[in-house]
């Protein structure tokens, strides 16, 4: 099994870009990057042992059984919430993935490189039910993370948080594990509205999940992030990996649920931004990759545990509002901060 750690990093050229929600922004343009250092290196740190998924039988990762989703899941029906993932894509030919992927959209090619002020030209491309195709995660760290939030209670692989909700698969970042501000705030626009393109109506987003960031904000961005808060949206995101004092952006905006990360022994670690509302399972963390499983570390992890968690209390309490969601899941967490399935139901 191979470790890696989420890694979010920031650059900038100065130019002036369209915004997706039709209004120009003039300031640069930045990039979100995505860094996996394998285990054995100083970066990625030493490997855990092989502990399972795939094959016959199923493994119950420590975060979930950490959380008590693996009982508060059974005891809410949350198959009709639906949680946007923007991130690398999605397999959707996983087996431990399947009927759970709803629409998309994606802002760059699969199977195309680059990064940064390098990556390659936004092209957009609707992905549906029939033809998914444009949402393929050639990158593995947008699979990893909706295993966690969804993988499927079948006696196979893992089982993730909530695994009946449904999923928006949102391809922002592309396969060189780069994305620009442009389309992960075009992407929080499309999850807002969902495949019908109106925001307020029955198939919008009720959560996106967002394990990505940068060192700094955009206007672009942070009017993205509002326009999902204003239209009954939890907007939750990683705080970062940088061992800062703050969060990384978007996280830091107001009124983003800031997800840190621990380890198994109840650990910050100590390559999380500080500055969180919440802490979830975020260190050696098993999931699903495209064509199998693999252990991933960093809030990129944490957040998608901190994502379900909040579908589920949507489920539970589906006339509350985002922000009583947010007050919820902030209010009941334990004597670690750490997020808890079975308070929020």
């Amino acid at each position: 099994m191979k470790k890696a750690m989420s890694i979010l990093l920031i650059a900038t050229m100065t130019i002036g870009v369209m915004g997706l929600a039709s209004s120009a922004w003039a300031e640069p343009t930045h990039y979100a990057y995505i860094l996996a250092p394998p285990c054995g290196t100083p970066a990625g740190g030493a490997c855990p042992p092989d502990d399972g998924g795939g094959g016959s039988g199923q493994t119950v990762p420590w975060g979930i059984t950490r959380i008590n989703a693996d009982q508060a899941q059974t005891q809410v029906d949350h198959s009709g919430v639906i949680v946007a993932i923007i991130d690398t894509g999605f397999d959707y030919t996983h087996e431990d993935l399947q009927g759970l992927f709803l629409w998309g959209y994606s802002y760059y090619e699969p199977g195309s490189g680059g990064r940064g002020p390098f990556a390659p030209p936004i092209t957009e491309a609707e992905c549906t039910v029939s033809d998914p195709s444009a949402c393929y995660d050639d990158n593995g760290h947008g699979t990893h993370v909706a295993g966690t939030i969804a993988a499927q209670n079948n006696e196979l692989g893992v089982l993730g948080v909530a695994p009946n909700v449904g999923l928006y698969i949102i391809k922002a970042l592309s396969g060189g594990g780069s994305g620009s501000y442009e389309a992960i705030a075009g992407g929080i626009i499309k999850a807002t509205q969902g495949p019908d393109g109106v925001a307020g109506t029955s198939d919008d987003a009720d959560v996106i999940s967002m394990s990505l960031g940068g060192s700094s904000g955009t206007a672009e961005l942070e009017a993205a992030v509002n326009y999902a808060l204003d239209n009954g949206v939890v907007v939750v995101a990683a705080t970062g990996n940088d061992g800062a004092d703050s969060p990384s952006y978007p996280a830091a905006y107001p009124g983003v649920m800031k997800v840190g990360a621990i380890d198994s022994n109840n650990n910050i670690a100590s390559w999380s931004n500080r500055g969180e509302d919440v802490l979830a399972p975020g260190v050696d963390v098993l999931s699903t990759v495209p064509g199998g499983y693999d252990t991933y570390s960093g809030t990129s992890m944490a957040t998608p545990h901190a994502s379900a968690v909040v579908a589920l209390a949507i489920a539970a309490h589906p006339t509350y509002t985002n922000t009583q969601i947010f007050d919820l899941v902030v209010s009941t967490t334990d004597s670690y901060n750490v997020v808890d399935a079975l308070a929020v139901i």
